[in-house]
């Protein structure tokens, strides 16, 4: 077993579930402390029991997102307990499908709440405990919804663009601090968050259900959908000084569907 990150501690963000819990036990596997925030706690919980009885270290912390001074107090307790924090991972995210007209204020508000506003303080927060240690990682969980536009996901789209934005942004101002930041673009992951989302898809195309994956999978170059692994081989580079002049940067994991 490689412990590349021996020693080291990781905080991410929405780590109970889906992309966050696939980050979360393959750093711990490879020897980081892992503090995983999210509002899940029951979920979170469990994750930490699994890391544990595979030998890892792991906390979890009840933190919502959209709400900074909750995400300041729980790094303040990692840092008690753990000790600096070295890598942080934005991945909290939430997403619906709907057309324009029908995409309402509270959607607007709880997408952008989480997948923006979320990020932004969470970005924050890592900054000010990195920037004590004069060097950090920040990995912020995109979207190639971040980068290409599609209908029925204005919402959706509109803050992920905005995580591109905000990402290169804080990268060029902390470029000489020794804090790196990028981001990681998936096409499609099956995760749980697609249980419903294909719903909505099949709806917009006028497919069945079990259509969509394989709809989703014809049209990709390497004829395959994002694996877990793809995102946590990608963060763990990221994390790592094998990309220590990477920073400002948004890495497609999208099988050669979107080149830019």
């Amino acid at each position: 077993m490689s412990l590349i990150l021996e020693s080291t501690v990781s905080v991410i963000l929405g780590g109970s579930g889906g992309i966050g819990a696939a980050i979360a036990k393959d750093f711990a596997s490879k020897g980081a402390k892992v503090a995983i925030f999210d509002l899940h706690e029951k979920a979170a919980q469990n994750l930490v029991d699994e890391i544990k009885s595979g030998g890892g270290e792991a906390a979890s912390y009840k933190v919502d997102v959209t709400n900074k001074k909750s995400i300041e107090d729980a790094a303040d307790q990692v840092v008690e307990q753990f000790g600096e924090i070295n890598s942080w991972i934005n991945s909290a995210g939430v997403s619906k499908m709907a057309p324009f007209l029908e995409s309402s204020e509270e959607l607007w508000d709880i997408t952008l709440n989480v997948n923006l506003k979320g990020t932004f303080f969470g970005c924050q927060v890592a900054i000010t405990h990195m920037l004590k240690k004069g060097k950090g990682t920040i990995i912020n969980i995109s979207s190639l919804s971040g980068k290409k536009a599609s209908s029925w996901q204005t919402v959706y789209c509109a803050s992920k663009f905005g995580v591109q934005g905000l990402t290169q942004s804080i990268a060029k101002e902390y470029a000489n601090s020794g804090i790196r930041v990028n981001s990681i673009c998936p096409g499609i992951v099956e995760t749980t968050m697609w249980d419903s989302l294909k719903l909505d898809y099949a709806k917009k195309r006028d497919l069945k259900p079990e259509e969509v994956m394989p709809y989703f999978t014809k049209n990709i170059p390497m004829q395959r959908l994002v694996a877990l692994k793809d995102v946590t081989d990608t963060a763990l580079f990221l994390t790592t000084d094998q990309s220590s002049y990477l920073t400002g940067q948004s890495i497609n994991l999208v099988g050669g569907e979107w080149m830019d």
